[in-house]
């Protein structure tokens, strides 16, 4: 298997967007405010000039050109807040200069007030607050003033103005609220997954520190130098000391008072035989499990790579598990090549989306977590669809012994 450089992709029913679908969305929203500028053109050409009105097309030709340039606004060229800022330039502008000049179209400006509207809520999705407030208000004074520029427009019309800018602000803050959610969830997991490994670390590390101290100790006392005694007597303290203190970090760090020694065992390489076991018995359908692993894969591997590699099989299975029921297949790879370590689970299920994002964007927070864990022993977790069908969740870690 060739080890992938995919960034982490998506899980298959995570939501939100991924970067190739909102681009397909932004492209099919442009075009349609384009349809619906091409028709309101059409509908102010065939009464350019109205009863008491002098310069009626003039009119006309600014209302559809503003349309125009809001629509352009909706497009990537600047910052949001720059774009924003220039779709009220020009909203403002047109209606100060009907207002002006007298002239009341019973056209509104839609195509305007449409491209205003996606300016707001991408404004109240997604700019900084200190820009979204008076960005919003602005944008929303812009499309309730829009029925103003017709003297004969009912009432209703503002109130219906109104009630659909009270809703496209709402959605849009619904969705701010979502990814401030999504985002403290992501940091929660992290957070988790580094206490974790600080946890592992202790483990292993307290068990080498408390050998040599006893080493130490079991020397020192056989030893004739009286010199070379006080010295293992002070590698003993030191020790001591860092035991003492990696403890006292390691409860600092957890902040709740539970001892290092009431954690469970560091799980290791005897225990992914175990975990494809259980995903047989208990897996979705009739799913068939193959376990590969090198001959040569986990010989003398230090404990903090043998505790990933197993997180890396348990999440693996379990991404297959929750997101990919009509999987037929699974094949879990364990295999060393130019001093890495590389950890495949791959199934033969449908990979939806094919479009990669960052691992934040994910639905589940479970790879968010070991990406972190490979990150913090220098390795990479990547996770998408591969050529040929089916997803792969594949771990690059150094070798370590």
């Amino acid at each position: 298997m060739t080890p992938t450089s995919l960034p982490l992709a998506p899980s298959r029913t995570a939501p939100g967007a991924a970067p190739g679908a909102a681009r397909r969305r932004l492209g099919w929203l442009v075009a349609g405010l384009c349809g619906l500028w091409l028709l309101e053109g059409r509908l102010l050409s065939r009464g350019a000039v109205y009863p008491g009105q002098t310069s009626g097309h003039h009119a006309h030709l600014v209302v559809w050109v503003a349309g125009l340039l809001v629509v352009l606004c909706v497009l990537p060229w600047a910052p949001l807040a720059a774009r924003a800022v220039a779709a009220i330039a020009v909203s403002w502008s047109v209606t100060g200069y009907l207002m002006a000049a007298g002239e009341h179209l019973p056209i509104w400006g839609l195509t305007e007030s449409a491209a205003l509207l996606v300016l707001l809520a991408l404004v109240a999705w997604r700019a900084p607050v200190r820009a979204a407030v008076p960005t919003g208000v602005a944008l929303a004074a812009g499309i309730l003033v829009a029925p103003v520029r017709d003297t004969n427009a009912p009432g209703e019309a503002v109130v219906v103005y109104a009630l659909v800018v009270a809703a496209v602000t709402s959605a849009g803050l619904c969705l701010r609220y979502r990814d401030g959610e999504r985002a403290r969830a992501v940091a929660a997991a992290r957070k988790a997954e580094r206490l974790e490994l600080a946890g592992e670390l202790h483990d292993f590390v307290s068990h080498h520190v408390a050998a040599m101290t006893l080493l130490a100790k079991a020397t020192g006392t056989v030893a004739e130098d009286e010199r070379v005694a006080a010295s293992l007597r002070d590698i003993q303290e030191a020790g001591d000391e860092a035991l003492t203190s990696s403890r006292r970090l390691l409860r600092v760090l957890r902040q709740d008072g539970q001892e290092a020694a009431h954690r469970a065992p560091l799980p290791g390489l005897d225990g992914v035989s175990a975990l494809v076991d259980d995903f047989r018995r208990t897996g979705p359908g009739a799913v068939r499990v193959d376990l590969h692993v090198d001959p040569c894969f986990g010989s003398g591997l230090a404990p903090e790579l043998a505790a990933s590699v197993h997180r890396i099989v348990a999440e693996g299975l379990a991404n297959v598990a929750k997101h990919s029921p009509g999987a037929s297949a699974v094949r879990v790879t364990l295999r060393e090549a130019e001093r890495r370590l590389f950890v495949s689970v791959r199934d033969d299920g449908p990979a939806g989306q094919t479009v990669s994002r960052p691992a934040e964007d994910t639905g589940g927070l479970g790879l968010v977590g070991l990406t972190e864990r490979a990150d913090a022993i220098g390795g990479a977790l990547t996770a998408g669809p591969v050529p040929g069908g089916g997803w792969e969740v594949l771990a690059v870690l150094p070798v370590r012994r």
